[in-house]
């Protein structure tokens, strides 16, 4: 901000600042936020497409379709579907299962290279 910022053209530089940092802030949250990197483009669309998605809910006063969200974001609903499975969240699949949390997640997902009991006394 201060580098490009211009006097002469009668802003303050709080003012002109503001929106720098700003961005800059919101790009380093895109940037690192997440375990998987989104793209920054990416993560706005995603954005615009939560906000549609709330404002529709507030107008319905029901959860809006994909089909509603892909015409008032003018796109397709597969587009919309795609941009949904881009912004799912990842779970670890270290993450302690159970009370005692002595369990991960990946204890309870199959190998299925593995053999079955039945596979291997045959």
């Amino acid at each position: 901000a201060v580098e490009k910022y211009d006097w002469t053209k009668g802003f303050k530089f709080s003012t002109y600042a503001t929106w720098w940092i700003r961005q800059a802030i919101t790009r380093a949250i895109a940037d690192q936020a997440r375990t998987i990197r989104i793209p920054v483009h990416m993560v706005e669309t995603i954005n615009k497409l939560i906000r549609t998605q709330r404002k529709l809910m507030q107008d319905l006063g029901r959860e809006p379709t994909d089909e509603e969200v892909a015409e008032e974001l003018e796109t397709t609903p597969e587009k919309v579907r795609e941009i949904l499975k881009i912004a799912q969240k990842t779970t670890s699949l270290e993450t302690p299962i159970g009370d005692d949390e002595d369990s991960m997640l990946g204890d309870f997902i199959p190998d299925e290279r593995q053999a079955t009991p039945y596979e291997s006394t045959s």
